[in-house]
């Protein structure tokens, strides 16, 4: 992959594209930015030019990640009328879109400690975003009469809170980060009944 001649904002998505392939593969730890340089057919100096160092560039690939996960998580549940089933579809989409993006996945291990703080800032506008996004189907599913509950922000914090905490508690156990099919299928299997019981209690009775 070669950035010669490429418009400098074309640029720096095909630098931050490699990065992320790379840092995917070995993660942060074990990526040099000599590594990333060479996969672009570029010279070191050239890649600082654009990003000061490895963590300012791995800050940037989390970035690209979470711009990519929340798109695709807003284009699910806007293709689902109905507030509960978005909840549902929601919890599972979620999932598998963390199973691909190993980046994003990879700084909640305990070995991601330490953390410049660009990126532990941009984990928390992450988290802000997507705590958005289930405030509004919270709210629509309050608004036709489906769920009842007192206060829509804490509620949608409770819902990612037990999504998270499966899936962290999951991952940790197993001491590294891919997991296998079977392994996701049990995982698949207590994020659903999670929702489940999470969904039928804010329901009217």
């Amino acid at each position: 992959m070669s950035t010669k001649g490429i418009p400098m904002e074309d640029k720096l998505e095909t630098i931050i594209s490699a990065a992320q392939k790379r840092f995917g593969l070995y993660g942060a730890e074990k990526t040099t930015m000599r590594e990333i340089a060479s996969d672009l057919h570029m010279s070191k100096a050239s890649l600082y030019y654009y990003f000061k160092d490895k963590e300012n560039l791995y800050a940037a690939v989390i970035r690209k990640e979470q711009i990519e996960f929340l798109k695709k998580l807003e284009k699910e549940i806007r293709t689902v009328a109905d507030p509960a089933s978005s909840l549902r579809k929601y919890a599972l989409t979620r999932l598998s879109y963390f199973r691909t993006l190993l980046n994003l996945s990879r700084i909640r291990l305990p070995s991601s400690s330490g953390l410049k703080p660009e990126i532990v800032n941009s984990m928390s506008d992450f988290r802000e975003e997507e705590k958005r996004l289930i405030m509004k189907v919270l709210e629509k599913g309050k608004e036709i009469g489906q769920f009842t509950f007192h206060d829509t922000s804490r509620t949608a914090t409770l819902f990612l809170d037990l999504l998270r905490g499966l899936r962290s508690g999951f991952i940790n156990d197993k001491n590294f980060l891919v997991i296998d099919d079977n392994e996701y299928e049990m995982l698949s299997e207590k994020v659903t009944d999670i929702t489940e019981i999470f969904v039928k209690g804010m329901m009217y009775k």
